[in-house]
């Protein structure tokens, strides 16, 4: 897959990056072919953080609409379904029954539900 600057990724869960995330690359380092994120990336290596690699992305694209599986959250609410209509566009449903996809500016928030459950405290 070939990267960009300003693509959307979606993360794997490996000893470096220790959350499934969906970013955005900021620049390619041409020297090694690493790139920058976002600084939501944790990790241990100090002067390598936020420098990632194609082997820590699963998926990428320049729609944020494709990185978004079920589960995940946009806006705050959880995705209950992905629908692609007649023309090939990607619609969104959220609980609320609100669907996102046309007008990609309304997505404001998304969190993979990987990184929801990891963050998330239960009340007995």
């Amino acid at each position: 897959m070939e990267l960009k600057e300003g693509m959307y990724i979606r993360t794997k869960l490996n000893d470096f990056c220790n959350m499934v995330a969906i970013r955005k690359i900021e620049e390619i380092d041409e020297d090694d072919n690493k790139f920058w994120i976002d600084d939501y990336i944790i990790d241990g290596y100090g002067d390598l953080q936020y420098k990632l690699s194609e082997e820590d992305v699963d998926k990428a694209s320049d729609d944020i609409t494709d990185l978004i599986t079920k589960g995940d959250y946009v806006n705050g609410s959880p995705v209950c379904d992905i629908k692609q209509d007649e023309n090939g566009k990607t619609w969104i449903y959220t609980d609320s029954e609100y669907r996102y996809g046309y007008l990609k500016e309304e997505i404001k928030s998304v969190v993979t539900k990987e990184m929801f459950y990891l963050v998330k405290y239960e009340v007995e």
